[in-house]
């Protein structure tokens, strides 16, 4: 194959030529009765559907961070734009931090973060990335870090006064000028016309106190100013931050703006960790408050931002998306794809987590929710939750973690699945994370196989990663919560047209890699390759696209060029160390079929992996080998001939090229070895008899998995408890006129359900008492669907065992989390109009919510206050 390498060596040299070719776009947009539509090029008159991220690698803590950890930003933009386009996503929006890039008059400064900023532009045009634009954002650049010291005129004002004072907008009209006239130093575009931006959002969130016909006046003379820039773009304007607030609704869709912007964060934002339970139904549908208006729906419609913050499963976007076309949007821009030489300390927005290398599920679920944009017809809505959680050819599975899009041309899984494509003779895009039918892979980094001929497939795969901590907590650039590993993997690829001999080749810098199949498997490290029958079809493909892109001056007048595009791009990984995580859990009883299981982080060969377990006090460890159930990943049940209940203590001792490594504290040696000194204290769990009560929620234990209900007033505080001993949750309100939502909780991390024996429990049991004479609750437990089943309780002030047996639970309200816009519903009504009783598997329970009955209060009782508190939940058998 010599022949093939140096064609590979000239398509290389190629390669970064093109990098710096304009790609030409002639599309121009236009709204016509409220629709967005290309007015130019093959898509002319059609519709916009337009899906994608924001990105900041040039301004605030990423161009900081990068800085300091001495990356060259334009480097890490060629990675991430090059990654943001490998997932199928065309849409690009940012909000510019006006105070990196003005002084104090309101100038643009030709800085670094600008030319920056024209790079990052020029190169998302070469990918056909869509833009929209947000000049204005008042936000000072210091997030997460401190504010650093800022020139920029918006530091002068509040974000209110950016609409109020006469000196900021003289200056906002300076700046907006400027920016318009702006020249691109890469692709020689002005801002104002370039064609890759589609349009422009004027004000990242804005603040308007005044009347709306002064708010409007405000936004109407930056239309003016910009218009006169001879900018012809839709301009869009924020409508959801200011609220519900209707009249200042109507003012601006009655304005000369072109569309209204929203956004939607429906789990909250910055909870520091994990939530640990199903969301689903907090994007069941988008509420717009404002589609009453007439004249709102003559404007186009974006959404900005939107995320599950703190959500790590990947079923999340898929779902809204498909609740953002029946709403009626033509653009969505996730928050925030983070830069991936940073990606491994999630410390740019904590509460936000998506990057092709760190996050591969959440990617290819961000992958899937782009096709489904796309093919969802706009304003349409689709089934009531949870029956819409199938919807076009997408499948979602919060139990499996799993996102499906399966068509004939398409098949994108962002876990292992089992089901088929739908037409393998058809199928020409396969992308996930995991195994299929088609592809056995034993990583767990993403992997994409795309056909580009009858006879060739190309194939991009990237390295595994290995979760270190929760990424959801606080900001910090010395936190590394994931990691990145080479490793050489198994892969098995079986579609209709490909031999079980096929051969693979390596075309990406420093892949020299040639494999001739084997039974359709090979065993490959990260990298692209090209795949066909023969060597000779392989040669002949490369010929051909080495002549075409010696001949074109650009990678879109060739189509063939864009098929072997050999750019693949990674972060610089340096510790590759041996790591394990595992979750423990607080209590095991006799009867669980319960099972022990770590995942390794390494890339190097594992020679075994062993379970030492002992009762607390014991002097040694017993040894148990652990068995390899898929890549790194390993497990070993509690062993049933120890019936003796108390406390366990317990390790992992893993040997990789004969060194052994005790967990936890990744410590050399084992705790049989005379000089063993381990490095912290090892791993617990009570035994338990069988028939002992299983933990719901715990006051004493429970951390991290109390969430704050929708527009909730309660006041949640531990206290001690029942005679001083141990702990409770106080809840308290002051009144029952604005809410009444006291507790939603999901289960503890180390008190899961899912492998604990659930066979005849049967009855809730509630440690709780009221902190008046009395008060009257709403208990309900959530099912697997993350749905209310619940009951009506009285609750008297003295301790108590409050029993409520499961069949007596009926579908209920479900409470709503705090969502951003503020409008989002409080509650999801139960669907149907009969009652229905609780029957999902009890080892799929999600949580439990707590709210007071203002049914059973009178008129004097709803201004007073109200508490509870409450030390445990259980499920006991009676």
């Amino acid at each position: 194959m010599s022949k093939i390498r140096s064609i590979i060596t000239a398509l290389l040299t190629f390669s970064i030529a093109a990098s710096n070719v304009q790609a030409q776009t002639t599309e121009n947009v236009v709204v016509e009765k409220g629709v967005l539509k290309w007015a130019s090029g093959e898509q002319k008159g059609k519709e916009l559907a337009l899906f994608g991220v924001n990105y900041s690698a040039p301004f605030a803590y990423s161009y900081r961070a990068l800085n300091k950890l001495g990356i060259d930003p334009k480097q890490a933009i060629d990675m991430d734009v090059d990654h943001i386009a490998r997932l199928g996503l065309d849409a690009y929006r940012i909000h510019l931090w006006d105070r990196e890039l003005t002084d104090k008059a309101g100038n643009l400064q030709n800085n670094h973060h600008l030319e920056l900023f024209d790079y990052l532009l020029f190169k998302l045009s070469q990918k056909n990335i869509k833009v929209i634009l947000t000049p204005l954002a008042w936000w000072g650049s210091g997030y997460p870090e401190p504010d650093p010291l800022e020139t920029g005129f918006a530091t002068n004002y509040s974000k209110a006064q950016m609409n109020e004072v006469e000196a900021a907008i003289a200056a906002q009209h300076i700046y907006l000028k400027q920016l318009m006239a702006h020249t691109n130093r890469y692709s020689g575009q002005r801002y104002g016309q370039d064609p890759n931006i589609v349009a422009l959002e004027l004000f990242n969130e804005p603040k308007h106190h005044q009347s709306p016909e002064k708010s409007i006046s405000y936004i109407e003379g930056l239309i003016d100013v910009i218009r006169q820039q001879q900018v012809t773009k839709p301009l869009f304007y924020n409508i959801s931050e200011q609220g519900n607030d209707q009249p200042y609704a109507k003012a601006l869709c009655e304005s000369k703006i072109d569309g209204i912007a929203y956004q939607w964060y429906p789990t909250g934002l910055v909870k520091n960790s994990e939530i640990l339970a199903n969301m689903l139904p907090m994007v069941a549908s988008y509420t717009n408050v404002f589609a009453s208006i007439a004249s709102c729906n003559n404007k186009a419609k974006m959404i900005y931002e939107f995320d599950a913050a703190d959500v790590g499963r990947s079923v999340m976007y898929p779902a809204m998306a498909r609740s953002f076309r029946a709403a009626g949007f033509q653009w969505a821009t996730q928050f925030s794809y983070d830069p991936g030489n940073i990606a491994h300390t999630n410390s740019e927005y904590n509460t936000h987590y998506l990057n092709l290398l760190y996050t591969p599920k959440k990617a290819i679920s961000l992958m899937i929710a782009a096709r489904a944009f796309k093919q969802a017809e706009r304003g349409v809505e689709s089934k009531p939750y949870p029956e819409n959680n199938q919807f076009g050819d997408v499948e979602l599975s919060y139990q499996d973690d799993l996102s499906l899009f399966n068509n004939d041309r398409y098949f994108y899984h962002s876990n292992t699945t089992t089901k088929a494509p739908k037409n393998l003779k058809k199928l020409k895009h396969i992308a996930g994370v995991g195994s299929s039918p088609v592809v056995q892979y034993e990583g767990n980094g993403a992997y994409f196989l795309d056909k580009l001929t009858d006879d060739i497939w190309q194939l991009e795969v990237y390295p595994d990663v290995h979760q270190l901590q929760d990424p959801y907590q606080n900001s910090s650039l010395q936190r590394e919560v994931r990691r990145l590993y080479i490793n050489q993997r198994k892969l098995t690829v079986t579609v209709d047209d490909l031999a079980e001999s096929f051969y693979l080749q390596g075309i990406n810098l420093h892949n020299s890699t040639q494999i001739k199949a084997d039974n359709n498997s090979v065993v490959i490290t990260p990298g692209k390759y090209l795949i066909a029958n023969s060597q000779q079809q392989l040669e002949q493909f490369m010929v051909a696209s080495a002549v075409g892109n010696q001949s074109s001056n650009s990678p879109s007048e060739n189509i063939t060029a864009k098929k072997v595009s050999t750019d693949y791009f990674l972060p610089n990984i340096q510790n590759q160390d041996l790591t394990l995580s595992h979750q423990p859990q607080r209590a095991i009883t006799l009867d669980d079929d319960y099972q022990l299981v770590v995942k390794l982080g390494t890339n190097q060969a594992v020679d075994n992996v062993e379970l030492l377990l002992r009762y607390r006090n014991d002097r040694s460890f017993t040894a148990f080998a652990m068995t390899k159930q898929s890549g790194t990943k390993y497990s070993a049940p509690l062993p049933k001939s120890w019936q003796k209940t108390g406390p366990m203590e317990y390790a992992f001792v893993v040997t990789s090229n004969g060194e052994k490594t005790t967990f936890p504290g990744a410590v050399s040696g084992t705790p049989f070895d005379w000089d063993f000194v381990k490095a912290t204290d090892y791993w617990s769990f009570e035994l338990q008899p069988k028939g002992t009560p299983l933990s719901l929620f715990d006051a004493q234990l429970d951390r991290n998995n109390l969430i704050y209900p929708k527009n909730g007033k309660v006041r949640q505080e531990y206290v001690s408890g029942q005679n001083g001993l141990g702990t409770v949750l106080k809840l308290g309100l002051d009144n029952l006129t604005q809410s009444n939502d006291l507790l939603k909780t999901t289960l503890a991390a180390d008190s899961q359900l899912i492998d604990r024996n659930t066979r005849g429990l049967n009855t809730v049991a509630i440690k709780i008492r009221s902190l008046t004479k009395q008060e009257h609750i709403n208990f309900a437990l959530l099912d697997k669907d993350g749905l209310a089943f619940g009951t009506k309780l009285n609750v008297t002030n003295q301790w108590q065992y409050l029993l409520v047996p499961l069949s007596s639970l009926t579908s209920s309200e479900t409470m709503m989390i705090q969502a951003y816009p503020s409008f989002m519903p409080n509650s999801i009504a139960p669907q149907g109009n009969d009652a229905k009783t609780f029957d999902s598997s009890i080892n799929l329970i999600q949580g439990l919510q707590i709210s007071l009955d203002v049914k059973a209060y009178n008129d004097k009782a709803m201004s007073s206050w109200h508490g509870i508190e409450i030390e445990n939940v259980s499920l006991i058998k009676r």
